[in-house]
């Protein structure tokens, strides 16, 4: 059966206050999690300026973590049965839609407005093109959508079961592996350098 998702009309009308309270628990605690470990990479990525020209007075981490509380919004407009089927494929286009048509609810006249859009947008894009939904490769895809990617990776890892406690040295190994191809090395650089920080918040994370 072909998914019905909505048109940019629809879209447009939707109440964003009203659209979030329908994130589940699990997707809310996700979103945060992602948000929080998105920033906290984002701070270690001062020397790869080439990959984005910072708005003045903005701010990578705090864009980052924006991005990383809305990357799944998408996932809202589709049937809840298709939340998983093709069209999850769709989410970050619709996200993406959603966030640019209330951005200037969300973000005011903020110029960083649009790398949150971007981050969205591609946050499932691959480094070696294999992701979605645009194919993209290496530096194709913004920094800051490639590091919301590691840390979206990182958090299914260490929550795929959460009765069982992760084995942090395989999720390390896992996601350097990963490394060049679902996204770009430098954002495994940031995250390495980061990683001790990250698991603390894990384990605080994992003791609620």
């Amino acid at each position: 059966m072909k998914t019905m998702v909505p048109t940019e009309e629809q879209i447009e009308g939707y109440d964003l206050d009203e659209l979030l309270t329908r994130f589940s628990a699990t997707m809310r605690s996700h979103s945060r999690r992602v948000a929080v470990c998105s920033s906290i990479i984002a701070e270690y990525a001062n020397n790869f300026k080439i990959f984005y020209d910072i708005p003045a007075g903005a701010s990578l981490p705090q864009i980052a973590h924006s991005g990383g509380t809305c990357h799944d919004i998408g996932k809202l407009l589709l049937p809840a049965l298709d939340v998983k089927g093709d069209g999850y494929f769709q989410h970050p286009v619709l996200g993406a839609e959603l966030i640019e048509s209330h951005k200037a609810e969300m973000f005011g006249n903020e110029p960083s407005a649009n790398l949150i859009v971007e981050i969205v947008r591609y946050h499932h894009e691959q480094n070696d093109g294999g992701g979605f939904p645009e194919g993209l490769r290496s530096r194709d895809i913004p920094l800051a959508a490639g590091i919301c990617a590691l840390a979206d990776t990182l958090d299914h890892c260490m929550f795929s079961n959460s009765k069982t406690e992760a084995d942090e040295a395989l999720i390390y190994r896992v996601l350097e592996e990963q490394a060049g191809k679902l996204y770009c090395e430098c954002v495994w650089v940031c995250a390495e350098r980061a990683w001790p920080r990250l698991m603390e918040e894990y384990v605080l994370w994992k003791s609620i």
